[in-house]
């Protein structure tokens, strides 16, 4: 049996994993990797699933949040820079909302300004109330990047900040409805609230959902704050160009090890064991970037674990939404009917009606494929030409589902016939291009490759647990264990089932300050 000896060690090796280890090495930590899969990356990763030369994003593509992290933006991406990642911005067009109404659509830009009179096309009062939003984010930017990059904190410091005065319990009123709820109560033109409510669902929470409402404060202004960028090459690049810097500096990435047991020794993590017998020692911490029930069921053991806590990562819920998903390549882009603004956007969000998302959360609820569903969709072409041959592009188009099916099929046994026969027919009330003509080449995704693919993606879904109020912030991934550690020394945990979850955000550099002030190595933040 081998031994490797590291400072940290980490099983896992997603965007998380990898955004945490890059941070310990940059102050001066030796850290080892250990990946099961052949490649790194988790939910970001780059495959060539259709035609060679085609360049798609499997899993996850949009890189926003990421844009706000300080740590990665001020320590991180300057060094990955050197190693290969260079970021793309939009620079104009964010977001496409087509309209099939006879409307002119509604385009989200960098600007601010643009924005609001795309939508004032509909409603002028809707306009003013989005600017307004907008506006709010001043007072509040600097206090949401530090709690959204920070441990969280206790569920009553909101509260206690608002509650003294009438504007302030005004805000809790909001902050406290329902997705739908708050356009209901914001905004007026149903088109509007279907966009916004279409808009605010993106992270897997449900339209009746309470406490969605404050949502909309950080993600309507933060488009237009930090935009959006893709890496050139892939959202792979971005892994990829973390493991080089890891290793250039003397850690070490390890794919296709199979982490089979975290060493627990009385009471401490110690390492891990990898399938074949190799075993990575860790002199100060090991760090589990795997989902909990991995972690602590699979990997340590009930037996180990105290009751209560064994009880908690058991009713840690993922939640019954997946996806549905099509991966094209084609001659030409999307064409979309509501002109050349529209199409210039690489990124759609494709709604109908408030009435259309009622009913599709509805089937779902009853575990029926949604009979005519929103989609996403991205044609990352049209902003990094190297991801498909020379005038081709790829494209992603996808919606919600239910992970689990009322009549006991299964998604691979619907897939094909529900991604033509719903998925692209509804894409192409929008851009009829996208037809046999122009398409050369197609993957789908569900539930169940999903589950192959990645570990984590629990039951097929990708956000590293389900976005309910009992499982946010300082519950999250259990009370009590929302700073990052566990119930064993120097064992300590990251991923999107811990704060701030899923997206592309590299939040494992929160997890890595933890360590570092645990370390000595690092002043801790007020």
């Amino acid at each position: 049996m081998t031994e490797s000896e590291f400072d940290i060690v980490i099983a896992g090796a997603g965007v998380n994993a990898l955004s945490c280890a890059a941070l310990l090495t940059r102050y001066g930590l030796s850290v080892c990797v250990a990946e099961r899969n052949p490649w790194v990356g988790g939910g970001a990763v780059t495959r060539e699933v259709t035609i060679p030369g085609f360049k798609h994003d499997l899993f996850g593509s949009s890189h926003v949040w990421i844009q706000a992290n300080a740590d990665f933006k001020d320590l991180i991406e300057p060094e990955l820079v050197k190693h290969g990642l260079k970021y793309i911005p939009s620079t104009d067009h964010i977001t496409g909302h087509p309209d099939k109404s006879g409307g002119p659509g509604i385009v989200i830009y960098k600007s601010i300004d643009k924005t609001v009179d795309s939508i004032a096309r509909y409603s002028k009062a809707d306009a003013n109330r989005y600017r307004k939003v907008y506006d709010e984010f001043g007072a509040i930017k600097d206090g949401f990047i530090r709690a959204f990059f920070s441990p969280p904190s206790p569920p009553s410091t909101m509260a206690r900040a608002l509650e003294n005065s009438r504007e302030g319990l005004k805000r809790m009123q909001e902050f406290n409805l329902s997705a739908r709820a708050w356009v209901e109560f914001n905004f007026e033109n149903d088109f509007v609230k279907a966009v916004m409510l279409n808009w605010a669902l993106a992270p897997q929470i449900l339209p009746e959902q309470e406490g969605a409402g404050q949502s909309f404060y950080i993600m309507i202004p933060a488009v237009h704050v930090y935009g959006q960028a893709i890496p050139e090459g892939g959202s792979q690049e971005l892994p990829n160009s973390m493991a080089r810097y890891i290793e250039a500096n003397g850690g070490r990435v390890i794919t296709g090890a199979s982490v089979e047991e975290i060493i627990i020794e009385n009471g401490e993590a110690r390492g891990l064991k990898l399938a074949g017998g190799a075993v990575l020692r860790a002199r100060k911490a090991v760090v589990t970037a795997l989902e909990p029930k991995q972690s602590f069921l699979k990997l340590i053991g009930e037996e180990k674990l105290a009751p209560d806590f064994a009880s908690a990562v058991k009713r840690f819920s993922f939640g019954k939404v997946t996806i549905c998903r099509m991966h094209l390549a084609l001659s030409e882009p999307p064409d979309f009917t509501n002109g050349a603004d529209m199409s210039a956007c690489a990124f759609h969000r494709i709604v109908d009606s408030m009435p259309q998302m009622t009913r599709q959360y509805a089937e779902m609820s009853m575990g029926q494929p949604p009979s005519d569903p929103f989609l996403w969709s991205a044609c990352w072409t049209l902003l990094d030409p190297t991801r498909a041959p020379a005038g081709k592009h790829t494209l992603i188009f996808d919606t919600y589902v239910p992970n689990w099916l009322a009549d006991g099929k299964s998604w691979e046994d619907i897939k094909e016939d529900y991604a033509h026969n719903v998925l692209l027919r509804k894409l192409q009330q929008y851009a009829p291009n996208i037809n046999e003509r122009t398409i050369l080449g197609e993957y789908i995704e569900t539930k169940d490759s999903l589950e192959r693919a990645n570990l984590s993606f629990v039951d097929g879904t990708t956000n590293g647990g389900e976005r309910i109020a009992a499982q946010l912030g300082a519950f999250r991934p259990f009370p009590g264990y929302a700073h990052y550690r566990s119930p064993f020394r120097n064992l300590y945990m990251t991923g999107p089932h811990c704060h701030p979850g899923g997206g592309i955000s590299a939040g494992g550099t929160v997890a890595a300050n933890v360590l570092l002030e645990d370390f000595g190595l690092k002043r801790a933040s007020n």
